[in-house]
């Protein structure tokens, strides 16, 4: 919380310029469910939001069809402190946050990651200006790129383990070594014995082979993947080149559920291609920074020449007679 204290900056001329961050008061989580569990969205949402100071939070999320919450995303909102919550699911829960309803309080903000109609309904509630989304996060994606020296059961096993999403999941394989391309593809094609079988077939398992090392860099450069793991032999000379990516896992130890979990990092995350533009989930989206400005009567007369000077160039030249009128100018 450290960089997000209060600062004040003085300007050449004088002006006195204090900034400070505000938690916004209220937000509303969205945590996918009925056809799965996912506790861990709730801590990654919730704690992030108290972190910032954020005292009233509500959660919305999709309930089993006995119409029941799975008991630890339950637990997980009760650890968070959080008091409400909401058994609805896709655009409907959505819309319910964004503008409220006699039951419902509106929000301030919507985080959390959801499927195509959530995210489409994130997208239409913003662009009424009544309530902030964190961002159009859609299906999870996890781009490996890997070298000669990469073992090829462990590609496999992040490769299918975050295949197990389902819902189109994007999960790739990006090399310079054609054994490893081969094995691995062999790998996922004998996947028949798997717990969650269905959501795995539903999901994109790819392999790609590259001339070389530079070339799985361009790769992961412009595919800009959620997820990107990294395999290769001396990968600190590659790091600072991978800059497109929402997270990026380096070494055979850091896999993509460590993340999901444990890590420390948010498993929220930018996915189709905005992760080149866009980062994940963070104090700083629960939080509006506030300016305020106050100028003496010696800083404004110093500048008061100046403002009228630009405003009469954008010819408007109120603006500069308001600055001037105060020392008996016009």
């Amino acid at each position: 919380m450290t960089r997000f204290r209060a600062k004040t900056l003085r300007s050449p001329l004088g002006f006195v310029v204090k900034e400070r961050y505000v938690p916004f008061n209220r937000i509303g989580g969205y945590v996918p469910g009925a056809l799965a569990s996912y506790p861990s969205t709730v801590l990654m949402i919730c704690i992030t939001a108290r972190q910032a100071g954020v005292k009233d939070i509500i959660l919305a999320t999709p309930p089993r069809k006995d119409a029941s919450i799975d008991e630890s995303v339950l637990v997980a909102a009760e650890i968070c402190g959080v008091k409400e919550i909401i058994k609805a699911g896709g655009a409907q829960a959505i819309a319910a946050l964004a503008f409220g309803t006699p039951t419902i309080r509106k929000v301030d903000l919507i985080a959390g990651p959801g499927n195509q109609y959530v995210a489409e309904a994130k997208r239409q509630v913003s662009a009424t200006r009544q309530v902030l989304i964190d961002s159009l996060a859609g299906p999870t994606e996890l781009l490996i790129i890997a070298d000669k020296s990469a073992n090829p059961v462990l590609v496999a096993e992040d490769l299918i383990s975050q295949a197990e999403h389902g819902n189109r999941t994007m999960c790739g394989l990006v090399s310079d070594s054609p054994t490893l391309v081969q094995i691995v593809a062999s790998l996922l094609r004998n996947i028949l014995d798997r717990p969650r079988l269905e959501q795995i077939l539903e999901s994109i398992l790819f392999t790609v082979l590259v001339p070389d090392r530079a070339m799985m860099i361009e790769f992961a450069q412009r595919f800009a993947s959620e997820h990107l793991e990294v395999m290769i032999e001396n990968p600190k000379g590659v790091e600072s080149g991978l800059t497109n990516s929402g997270l990026v896992l380096v070494g055979d130890f850091t896999p993509c559920s460590s993340t999901d979990y444990i890590a420390g990092t948010n498993h929220i995350l930018p996915t189709g291609g905005s992760a080149r533009l866009a980062s994940g989930l963070s104090i700083e989206n629960f939080m509006k920074r506030v300016s305020t400005v106050t100028a003496s009567k010696q800083s404004l007369q110093k500048a008061s020449k100046i403002i009228s000077t630009l405003a009469n160039m954008e010819n408007l030249p109120n603006h500069g007679r308001a600055a001037l009128v105060r020392f008996g100018k016009k």
